[in-house]
């Protein structure tokens, strides 16, 4: 008998999409409602967000920027995690306050 597939993948999936969409009151609306359909996985669904989230600035911005931000913001990815848990308004915000940042620290090594 096989093992059931975990539902995570697919989530993940849609959240990198969303992610490179620029899409991230989804992105907490997905994780929300997929938290809530499935509570225990609450830890492994959040975890690889603040990760996705710094590749997709990495990308736009450039590696250097990003790494300075998360640098000089060192709880950044906490925040990001706590900002999900409390809803999607919170999340967006967040973010794109975040990307504004890195945006900043880009626009001003360049």
């Amino acid at each position: 008998m096989t093992a059931p597939h975990s539902l995570l993948p697919p989530l993940l999936t849609k959240i990198d999409g969303l992610i490179g969409a620029e899409k991230y009151q989804e992105v907490a609306e997905a994780y929300t409602a997929f938290v809530k359909e499935h509570p225990t996985t609450n830890y492994l669904a959040s975890e690889p967000i603040p990760f996705k989230l710094n590749t997709a600035f990495a990308k736009k911005y450039g590696s250097s920027a990003t790494n300075t931000f998360t640098l000089r913001n060192t709880t950044w990815a906490s925040d990001v995690k706590s900002a999900l848990k409390a809803g999607p308004s919170d999340f967006s915000a967040l973010v794109a306050k975040y990307e504004a940042d890195i945006a900043g620290i880009a626009k001003k090594a360049a």
